[in-house]
């Protein structure tokens, strides 16, 4: 692991911080030793791209509600070549922001992962989490389940964490499930944190992959927020799970009319 950092005006700022084999870092127009002004280190919550887009809603609503600031990017050659632009403006697909009032990091990756090649990535990215005393990393991750439908009771959230932050977890109404396997990018980070001294913890809620599920997304953030005391509002994800809901009632209406009448009549996207 090689460590890169710069000082300008006395300060350092932290630049090319990490590098693995194949993914890096990097840190930008930010001090490195603004984590230390907090009497305990920052929280780190990671949300990918998955199953009822679960970790990205979570984390964008972080970022907006927080009005975290983008503190740099992680490049990896386990990410296939997909660029992002948001009004014009191009993105990196795997972000790193912070709330310097709330004291929580979270990265976002919108993009897939190249299947069972995230090792090196994961191992960079908690090594970095190690070098800045991180204790506690939150992944997020939708239970597949294609039978599942959003409705007006509270989707249930689970959580599986390592022993010194598991009754702390398991509060607010959160269920230890009894047993089960992760797969994926979180697995490889939960992982990682296992190896490491970091205290790991996955939240999960059921989710089809048919459609996202800001529902469930809204329920897990409710916890977090309550757990790790920081303000969270629900407004625009409940406006979001009833949209869904709405399109998703149109479109069975739609396929109701193409079964009885004829051809299908042009719909709009479900999601928006």
């Amino acid at each position: 692991m090689t460590e890169k950092e710069e000082k300008i005006n006395g300060d350092i700022k932290c630049l090319a911080q990490f590098e693995g084999k194949s993914s890096r870092v990097v840190i930008t127009d930010f001090n490195c030793a603004l984590f230390k002004k907090h009497a305990n280190p920052p929280l780190f919550i990671i949300g990918f791209t998955g199953v009822g887009l679960v970790g990205t809603i979570v984390v964008n609503e972080l970022i907006a509600q927080l009005k975290m600031k983008q503190i740099g990017y992680v490049l990896s050659e386990d990410l296939p070549p997909i660029t992002l632009f948001y009004e014009g403006i191009l993105q990196h697909p795997f972000r790193l922001y912070y709330s310097k009032e709330y004291n929580i990091i979270v990265s976002i990756c919108e993009v897939p992962f190249n299947p069972g090649s995230y090792i090196d990535l994961s191992r960079t990215l908690m090594d970095w989490a190690l070098h800045h005393k991180i204790q506690d990393v939150i992944c997020l991750q939708g239970m597949a389940d294609e039978t599942y439908q959003l409705s007006d009771k509270k989707p249930p959230v689970y959580a599986a964490a390592e022993k010194e932050i598991l009754d702390k977890i398991l509060t607010q109404g959160v269920i230890r499930p009894p047993s089960g396997v992760l797969l994926g990018a979180e697995a490889a980070m939960l992982n990682e944190c296992l190896n490491n001294q970091l205290n790991g913890a996955v939240f999960l809620t059921p989710a089809n992959p048919k459609f996202p599920n800001p529902e469930g997304a809204g329920i897990i953030l409710e916890k977090i927020s309550k757990i790790y005391k920081f303000p969270i509002k629900l407004d625009t994800l409940i406006k979001q799970c009833k949209d869904i809901k709405k399109n998703l009632a149109e479109l069975a209406q739609h396929t109701t009319e193409m079964h009885s009448q004829g051809p299908l009549k042009p719909f709009r996207d479900l999601y928006t």
